[in-house]
């Protein structure tokens, strides 16, 4: 047991540690040889040796020569992908080298003419002069990563994720390791290696429970859950976890949220979602979940409870609660359909119609449900001049509404038979 034990611990221990005084040049002296082949058949075990190289001595002051070697075998190879990737490297790590004109102009080329690089045609000098010029080499390669990261170009992923994994290997007691193993978490998940995801953002909570990511991977691990790996009571749980540990973060009321959505989409408990639902606004109502929330508990009641009363209830405590909400003129509007649709209270329906005019004069639905509550006076309730009244307003307000058009063709036709009857 202690002769494996001392084996794993040599094993981990960097190359440059066992690196012999003259081992560096007798190493640069074996790439050397090997270009000396000329062939293309040996490019893959060139490129592969001076990475080697670059991990073996990590202070060498000829790293952007042997980085830029690799580009250009890259470049050489017509691998656009990965002589993009290095190229840019180059740029971020050795900004004082005099191979990064050529590198700005490799991904100059790639960028205006490969269609996989489109995305970034308009943003050509940003990516070419990183605003971050880092002393330190960590530093300089977490701003790469990051920007990587932030570009989101799938053509690229696959090595913005091993670059985070270069990045986690080489530097994991760096204080922004955290960030990097939550971009590589993201990137994880959006190359649909869902199980691979988790596992970082579980890392992640576990090794820096303090880090600002903490909260973020929880909900992104419950996305995960419920999303890629269909594993709904993991998210669920995930999410639970996040609001009991977290109940003042400003992310609480959208996994509040989210915790109803699942019970009622994905577990089919539409009695527990809605009170999961109604506990969003009642526990964080501050939140701009809240109405949305209160929309879901009113919609569940009218659809799959018949309880149409408190559907009513709901959608009169948003207007009640947040009459400022710019959804408060269309909880209104969502009580008179409720009254005219469901119970045939057409009293009550044109009411309320009427209120959204008359509470929210300039929302979006103003003339449409003053419209509404006319059309209801005329054929529901017989009241002819409260409805050419309405239809009136309508005109008046809203004359560039297309309502208004056929309310003033409801006008002159009541008028008419108003005038008839008598």
């Amino acid at each position: 047991m202690k002769k494996w034990i001392l084996f794993s611990f040599i094993f981990t221990l960097p190359f440059a540690a066992f690196a012999a005084p003259d081992e560096q040049s007798d190493y640069t002296s074996y790439i050397g040889a090997l270009e000396e082949l000329n062939n293309k058949k040996f490019s893959k075990i060139i490129i592969k040796e001076l990475n080697d190289y670059l991990h073996r001595f990590p202070s060498a002051d000829n790293l952007d020569d042997i980085h830029f070697k690799i580009a250009t075998l890259y470049s050489d190879r017509k691998d656009k992908v990965r002589s993009f990737f290095t190229n840019l490297e180059v740029i971020y790590l050795y900004p004082n080298s005099r191979h990064v004109p050529i590198a700005k102009d490799r991904v100059r080329v790639l960028l205006l003419q490969e269609k996989k690089f489109r995305p970034l045609k308009d943003k050509v000098e940003t990516v070419l002069n990183p605003a971050t010029r880092d002393s330190t080499t960590e530093s300089a390669y977490f701003a790469f990563i990051g920007d990587m990261v932030l570009y989101d170009l799938k053509s690229i992923r696959k090595l913005t994720i091993a670059a985070c994994e270069k990045f986690l290997q080489t530097n994991p007691e760096m204080p922004r390791a955290d960030a990097v193993l939550f971009w590589q978490a993201q990137l994880l998940e959006k190359d649909k290696r869902a199980a691979e995801a988790i596992a970082e953002l579980l890392q992640l909570t576990y090794l820096y429970r303090n880090s600002v990511f903490a909260t973020a991977s929880k909900l992104k691990m419950a996305e995960i859950f419920t999303g890629r790996l269909k594993m709904h009571d993991k998210a669920m749980f995930a999410l639970e976890e996040f609001i009991l540990e977290f109940p003042e973060d400003p992310q609480a009321p959208y996994a509040q949220f989210k915790l109803a959505q699942i019970i009622e989409k994905k577990k089919k408990k539409p009695l527990e979602a809605l009170e999961a639902y109604k506990a969003v606004a009642k526990n964080f109502p501050g939140s701009v979940e809240a109405v949305p929330a209160l929309f879901e508990a009113a919609r569940l009641y009218e659809d799959k409870f018949k309880e149409y009363d408190q559907a009513i209830r709901i959608y009169t405590e948003v207007v009640r609660d947040f009459p400022e909400d710019i959804k408060a003129p269309h909880a209104l509007a969502e009580a008179a359909r409720i009254y005219e649709k469901r119970l045939k209270d057409y009293f009550n329906a044109a009411n309320v119609f009427f209120k959204v005019y008359g509470h929210y004069p300039e929302s979006n639905i103003a003339a449409e449900s003053l419209f509404a509550a006319a059309d209801i006076n005329e054929k529901k309730l017989k009241d002819y001049d409260k409805a050419i009244m309405y239809y009136r307003f309508v005109v008046e307000q809203y004359p560039d509404k297309k309502v208004a058009s056929k309310a003033s063709k409801r006008i002159v036709k009541l008028s008419k038979n108003l005038a008839n009857l008598k």
